[in-house]
């Protein structure tokens, strides 16, 4: 079981929004989707092997659909109720970077968690946004020490440039020391960050580098693992999730971290044709 802690949000996606002329109406394509990095990285593993998400949501009508929705794509959704469910605005621009307004509401009040919760997992997989809030820090702290006193494997998404300064290189090097995990998983900015601010190395660590080859470290090696070039962009939105998602089965499967990475590209290419997350 592939248990995955963190945020399940709404996210309201406007395409081609990167751009606003103040004071007037801006034209635009806008779509409501179900959000959150972790929720995005359980589904998208579910349909190959078995995924538990782990979360707080509000008390509210929103909760129950995302909830639910979860649920329809086969993910065994754990969930504290109290609050108000957050919301994420995305700006996507013409070439489907994106730009996000975050309002994570109850995902940042993440409390002490049930450890049936974690009964049968094999690999834990935590973004970093749920290292944010102090309450929430120690709740996914504690969940994934003791899944990995159980034999679990633990992987940390590094998620946000804008979390890691917050955390700082003292912050950051302490959740990586309580956490200690197996893979570390970057985008090229957070890379770039994670050098500035002093933290690492990794036992393997994977950075995405959107269309060029992702770099995988592993046994004190770095190789390249080339990735298919994809044009038609729509939105990278959940793209890196997708990736994780896929380097985790892959790597449950007994693949390595190279093969894993394919893995994880391959199921990557799918999130950027489309408009939200898978």
């Amino acid at each position: 079981m592939l248990v995955v802690i963190g945020d399940l949000v709404a996210d309201l996606i406007v395409l081609r929004g990167a751009a606003l002329e103040r004071g007037t109406d801006n034209p635009a394509e806008v779509r409501l989707t179900r959000g959150g990095s972790a929720a995005n990285v359980a589904v998208a593993a579910a349909a190959q092997h078995p995924s538990r998400f782990i979360g707080r949501v509000g008390d509210d009508t929103l909760a129950r659909a995302l909830v639910g929705e979860l649920e329809a794509a086969g993910v065994d959704a754990k969930v504290q109720r109290r609050g108000r469910t957050g919301s994420i605005v995305v700006l996507v621009d013409a070439v489907g970077e994106r730009t996000m307004i975050t309002d994570r509401g109850a995902a940042a009040e993440l409390d002490d968690i049930d450890p049936a919760w974690l009964a049968g997992a094999d690999w834990v997989h935590a973004p970093l946004y749920g290292f944010a809030s102090a309450r929430s820090a120690q709740a996914v702290t504690d969940a994934a020490t003791r899944a990995a006193a159980q034999g679990a494997r633990v992987s940390l998404d590094l998620s946000s440039v804008a979390t890691m300064r917050a955390l700082g290189g003292e912050g950051l090097r302490r959740v990586l020391a309580e956490l200690r995990p197996h893979v570390v998983f970057a985008n090229e900015d957070e890379a770039r960050t994670a050098a500035a601010l002093g933290v690492g190395p990794f036992a393997v660590y994977v950075v995405k580098r959107g269309a060029e080859p992702v770099l995988v470290t592993a046994d004190g090696r770095t190789s390249e693992v080339p990735v298919e070039k994809v044009d038609d962009v729509l939105d990278s939105t959940g793209a890196g999730d997708a990736f994780a998602a896929g380097f985790i089965v892959a790597a449950l499967e007994g693949a390595d971290a190279r093969q894993s990475a394919r893995a994880g590209s391959v199921l990557a290419m799918s999130a950027l044709r489309r408009p939200g997350a898978l």
